[in-house]
């Protein structure tokens, strides 16, 4: 009798603790009702959503602010060109052109102060807006061909700036040639000597190829490099520039 009694007591505790773990379940599943979850997914979803908004804004911005930078860069692009075009022209306008059909003007091309060349070069950094197609590949190439060129020219003329300043005004002004007198190429080479007097003809030689050189390239890569921006910014706000008198830098054209 005591062992049912017993049996029937664990019994009901059984029962009692089974129903409270059922509350207990039921209790916990309260929040999880189709509204709830509802909310739940609204609210993710509007998590989602914002944190994609966000970065699109970034994305436009970084994009535009790039943009600009491109520009501002190409701007930089044309600027450099004019402002290298314009120191070969000058050279060649103030201190070349009249003695081109001088047979001695080796001597008659003056010496000028020592030109900064560093000044009006752009570097790769300046120019990684044309990396983006083909074509502005091209430019980059074309351009930097031409600079490389210009710093030529102008290491050159001054290298023969300072030749003739240090070397050869000295040697004449050492010499009994009176001032205005008329010498001959013969007398010249007897008073600089023969090493001089080669290495000041073929500076001077070199000094207006590469003046040549530079700026028949400068001109061409200065067309190139403005319709391309002109494609690439939708945009004709680019400093045009033509050059109407070249002083000897464009040989004339050869009759047919």
């Amino acid at each position: 009798m005591s062992q049912t009694l017993a049996a029937s007591q664990a019994a009901a505790a059984s029962a009692v603790s089974a129903a409270g773990s059922a509350a207990d379940f039921a209790s916990a599943l309260r929040p999880f009702t189709a509204d709830a979850f509802a909310n739940g997914m609204a609210t993710l979803v509007g998590a989602l959503l914002g944190a994609m908004l966000a970065y699109a804004f970034q994305r436009r911005m970084q994009a535009r602010v790039e943009e600009r930078n491109a520009l501002t860069s190409a701007h930089r692009l044309m600027f450099a060109l004019l402002q290298q075009i314009n120191t070969i022209v000058l050279i060649q306008r103030d201190y070349v052109y009249e003695h081109l059909d001088n047979p001695g003007r080796f001597i008659s091309i003056p010496a000028t102060p020592k030109f900064d060349v560093g000044k009006n070069l752009l570097q790769v950094p300046d120019l990684g807006f044309l990396l983006d197609s083909k074509v502005g590949r091209m430019v980059m190439y074309d351009f930097w061909l031409a600079q490389e060129n210009y710093v030529e020219a102008v290491n050159q003329w001054n290298m023969r700036s300072e030749l003739h300043y240090q070397k050869v005004q000295a040697a004449l002004a050492a010499s009994v040639i009176p001032n205005g007198s008329v010498v001959t190429q013969g007398g010249i080479e007897l008073v600089l000597g023969k090493h001089l007097f080669g290495s000041i003809v073929n500076s001077t030689e070199n000094c207006l190829e590469a003046l040549r050189r530079a700026y028949a390239k400068l001109a061409d890569v200065k067309t190139k490099a403005r319709a391309h921006l002109v494609e690439r910014f939708k945009t004709n706000d680019f400093s045009d520039f033509d050059v109407p008198k070249t002083y000897g830098l464009v040989p004339p054209a050869t009759p047919r």
